[in-house]
């Protein structure tokens, strides 16, 4: 899946940061394929009984979305009657038959996206008692999957979600605005399933594994108020350049007079989480011990500003006395503040964070398991780096410190290397971090 590997493998100097570095790709390839979103659907509706039901929908939207579907779709075979689902693009190595597809954008909501959901709405309306709606969701549904409600345009909810994209917020807070934004998301769309059955697969990407935060919880109860939402948006000084008709909407459904997002669990819903960020830790974990590493785990629920935590992992890393073939591993998500519109990513920031700090005989990888580390000029899975990186910016005369503030990390590492190059590869489960001592 990494299409540089060779690449990557070359820019160790001697024959075993090579033959260490090949380890590091191999790690990172065993991930992604355990991380498979087919694989880990199919497992889960191995163990569910459909022959009860008379008719199966299957529905969804998400990064992973389109391999859950194609796992479903040859799974049920016959008794699939048909499905749509939003996703960002067909995935290799799988074509799907009777479910449709919408491709969506992200990470900003489309009109493609607004008109699939629509779509979506249509089908459930189409499931009678005796039916199934299979509903599959993954990390990115939250963009893909929208229907703003009546009153906000798209380009005003887009406009938001990007004033809580480019700030510190973390995505527990940016989905609680979305929740109140939205007519599907916040559980609604269980409510628009009432007659019908709804069982809900969720892959996750968030830290907690909390499915009232994947995808903004379209079939799960919602916590949060209007009063938490416009909260969330002074707090970030943001409630200024948040448009009129947004804060307007936010503020009557303060007063009651917007309908809350729902509250309680549907009877007609069940929701199921398949996997999450600790099949990253894992099948990392398993691949390295293979290789003879050994692993230490530094932090299983990695959140916070990405440069002050990539900073802490570095330092954990360097503690102690030198252990030559040992990995500490982290996965989660971090966040930062855009600054710019230059382009790059949370991982990518994160590099830029430590390199000053490699030493000799350390290699650092970010890989983003979507494949998508921010927004660019071309799709980068994270990056690969270590010492030499850090000495070639200095040659090219970088100041890696204007670097960081301008957030510019893309341009930054296509001159000095390390970029992992991936392009989307099906699956969602959060970023895995991990540090190689030689």
């Amino acid at each position: 899946m990494i299409k540089n590997a060779a690449e990557l493998i070359r820019a160790g100097e001697m024959p075993k940061e090579k033959q260490i570095r090949k380890e590091v790709v191999d790690i990172l390839e065993f991930v992604l394929k355990s991380a498979d979103p087919a694989d880990l659907t199919r497992e889960i509706l191995k163990k569910i009984n459909f022959s009860r039901y008379q008719r199966i929908f299957v529905i969804g939207a998400g990064k992973a979305t389109y391999r859950m579907a194609w796992a479903a779709e040859r799974f049920l075979g016959k008794r699939l009657t048909g499905g749509t689902i939003n996703v960002p693009q067909a995935i290799k190595n799988g074509h799907l038959k009777k479910i449709k597809l919408t491709l969506a954008g992200h990470p900003f909501t489309t009109a493609s996206g607004v008109a699939g959901t629509k779509k979506i709405i249509e089908l459930i309306k189409e499931a009678g008692p005796k039916d199934l709606i299979l509903a599959l969701f993954s990390g990115g549904a939250s963009a893909l999957f929208e229907l703003p409600v009546a009153g906000i345009t798209l380009p005003d909810q887009i406009k938001t979600t990007e004033l809580l994209i480019r700030s510190r917020a973390t995505i527990q807070e940016i989905n609680s605005v979305r929740k109140h934004l939205s007519q599907v998301k916040g559980g609604q769309l269980a409510q628009k399933s009432q007659r019908t059955n709804l069982m809900a697969l969720y892959l996750s990407d968030v830290v907690g594994d909390d499915l009232a935060t994947i995808a903004s919880g379209p079939t799960v109860p919602d916590a949060t108020t209007f009063g938490q939402a416009v909260k969330i948006l002074k707090k970030y000084n943001l409630w200024s350049k948040t448009p009129a008709d947004v804060k307007r909407y936010l503020s009557d459904g303060q007063k009651g007079l917007n309908p809350e997002t729902i509250k309680t669990k549907q009877s007609n819903t069940k929701n199921i989480l398949i996997s999450g960020r600790q099949t990253l830790i894992a099948s990392a974990e398993k691949k390295a011990r293979r290789l003879g590493y050994r692993i230490s785990l530094i932090e299983k629920e990695l959140v916070g500003d990405t440069e002050k935590k990539g900073r802490e992992l570095l330092k954990a890393a360097l503690k102690g006395k030198i252990d030559h073939k040992k990995i500490f591993m982290a996965a989660g998500e971090t966040t930062f503040e855009v600054r710019t519109n230059k382009p790059g990513g949370r991982l990518q920031q994160m590099g830029l964070a430590v390199l000053s700090g490699l030493k000799h005989g350390l290699i650092f990888v970010a890989l983003a398991s979507d494949g998508v580390d921010g927004v660019g000029p071309e799709k980068i899975g994270g990056v690969i780096i270590d010492q030499k990186n850090f000495i070639k910016a200095g040659a090219l005369r970088i100041d890696i410190k204007k670097t960081l503030q301008t957030n510019d990390s893309y341009n930054f590492f296509k001159k000095v290397g390390g970029q992992i190059k991936t392009g989307y590869v099906g699956t969602n489960l959060g970023d895995l971090i991990l540090l190689i001592r030689f």
